[in-house]
């Protein structure tokens, strides 16, 4: 067995510590085919969603959204579920023209309901367009009023507008007598376009609470900050797939302090970052965790943290309590729900390999060396883009988090010591696409390291290296080969668009509605 010492495992670079279990051949293969079931599943809606949504941008144009968002949205929120209502049956009959043409009004009611999301939910590109944004709002203007950092009330728009896309189809899926594949399709639809701005909303919630009022406000404001708190932690964390407290534990207390190291429940390290096979292995084991906790239950024990562990226990207990209820009113809504909490495994594995995708094994631990940047938004997508500040700092406000990537990019001709890669010209999921074709030259093309020197050669290097599984055997012969054929597909099949997520800036057509393509738990 290879000796590694402290953080460097420069030694283990494509190498395995023991022999591969005589099975994972078999779970490699099904591993696959569940990824490539869910990523086949986002291009079905994205499809489908698009080509509508395109086509009522030019009968209702983005101006027109944009003069009354919130009553634009809950109207066609409502549309939608009335919409699903509309069938009889459970599934349609595609020989009858009248359900063809049902099937297709809930297609046009998909696509507008998230053109009126993204519209609702836009974040500018700058500071000071967000500030002016929020005082634009009554809603958010309010928080603003009530929040010792009233920046975070641009995220109000975040949360209200996730409940009303899906607490009317969450209530019509789990009914059995209005449950039906028109509801599954918009559920399903929705919640994969609402998870990202969700996720990036938790992110900051579970470390600088984003409901906590300043000090001296009234007992009523106190009140409402504490139910929305409730609200979000509790309710709307369930009815979106989640499990309450699972994020909030995992992410502060094992991944912020193993650092994607070997320790981490998630960590990339063992995993080739180039293959789809390796993305599909890591996904399923995030999945089985997300509905489990097996591997942060065991990790809680063995740090004794007790109370961590009695607060991730109940959270889950609470979701299977919801379930089980779900499941005795309707078992399909119920497995729905289920499956969909544990396909959030491969948008897991999506952000592990965007933020943490490159590793320098010669210190694993080392931030600069295992963590990207993106630059983009001047606010970084809400503090997200600067994954390598948040790691060092992770108390600190998501809007500070700019000027420390500016210091430290500006500190030298050559720029940042991490990845930093272009997110406008090349986002974090053709990112993650590249690495599926192997293109370390497009990688190189819109990546700056400041270990490279501006040498795209080097930076190409780079990326092959640091992409490599750690304790893990690489690939060779007809495995390669296969693998390498998924990869390809898988990327072309992949939507690389981050626009449309509701964080940053949205455009009309089928653009806006990548963000179906790419959302979930995480």
């Amino acid at each position: 067995m290879t000796e590694v010492s402290g953080s460097d495992y420069s030694a283990l670079v494509g190498r395995a510590q023991s022999p591969p279990h005589p099975l994972r051949p078999l779970l490699t293969a099904i591993a696959a085919t569940f990824s490539a079931i869910f990523i086949g599943v986002c291009w079905f809606f994205y499809w489908f969603s698009a080509v509508p949504a395109a086509i009522t941008s030019v009968v209702i144009p983005r101006r027109v959204l944009e003069r009354h968002p919130l009553i634009w949205l809950s109207a066609a929120s409502l549309a939608l579920a009335f919409l699903t209502q509309t069938l009889d049956t459970f599934f349609p009959n595609y020989t009858h023209p009248d359900d063809i043409l049902r099937e297709l009004a809930v297609w046009f009611g998909i696509g507008f309901t998230a053109r009126a999301y993204l519209v609702y939910t836009e974040i500018p590109d700058t500071f000071a367009g967000v500030r002016a944004t929020i005082a634009a709002r009554r809603l958010d203007s309010w928080f603003a009023s009530v929040l010792p950092n009233s920046i975070d009330a641009i995220f109000t728009r975040i949360w209200v507008g996730n409940s009303i896309v899906i607490l009317p189809l969450i209530v019509l899926l789990i009914i059995p007598s209005t449950s039906n594949y028109f509801v599954i399709l918009g559920y399903s639809a929705l919640l994969l376009l609402s998870q990202f701005p969700y996720e990036i909303t938790d992110h900051v919630n579970i470390h600088t609470r984003i409901f906590n009022p300043k000090p001296g406000v009234s007992p009523a404001a106190k009140r409402i900050m504490k139910a929305g708190q409730i609200y979000f932690d509790n309710v709307l964390c369930i009815l979106s797939a989640r499990i309450p407290d699972y994020y909030r534990i995992q992410h502060v207390y094992v991944h912020h302090v193993e650092e994607n190291g070997p320790g981490d429940t998630q960590s990339t390290m063992a995993y080739d970052r180039t293959s789809f096979f390796d993305f599909s292995r890591h996904a399923f084991w995030q999945g089985l965790d997300l509905v489990s906790g097996y591997a942060v239950i065991p990790y809680l024990r063995r740090r004794k943290k007790n109370r961590q562990l009695r607060e991730f226990v109940r959270g889950i207990a609470i979701w299977y309590a919801f379930l089980a209820v779900v499941m005795f009113i309707n078992p399909i809504a119920g497995a729905l729900i289920f499956i969909s909490r544990f396909f959030g495994g491969n948008i897991l594995t999506l952000v592990a390999f965007f933020q943490h995708g490159v590793i320098d094994a010669k210190d694993v631990h080392a931030v600069h060396g295992n963590t990207l940047d993106y630059a983009g938004p001047e606010h970084g997508s809400l503090g997200d883009d600067y994954h390598v500040e948040h790691h060092l700092k992770p108390a600190k406000h998501w809007s500070r988090y700019h000027d420390d990537f500016q210091a430290e990019s500006a500190a030298d001709p050559d720029g940042h010591r991490a990845f930093v890669l272009d997110k406008e010209l090349f986002t974090p999921i053709a990112f993650v696409g590249a690495l599926w074709r192997r293109d370390y030259a497009t990688v190189a093309r819109y990546a700056h390291i400041r270990v490279a020197g501006g040498d795209q050669a080097k930076i190409e290097q780079l990326a092959k290296e640091r992409t490599r599984p750690i304790g893990a055997t690489e690939r060779s012969g007809l495995s390669a080969k296969l693998d390498g054929a998924a990869g390809n597909i898988m990327a072309w099949l992949l939507l690389t668009s981050f626009h449309g997520c509701g964080l940053s800036r949205p455009v009309e057509t089928a653009n806006a509605i990548n963000a179906v393509s790419a959302a979930g738990p995480a």
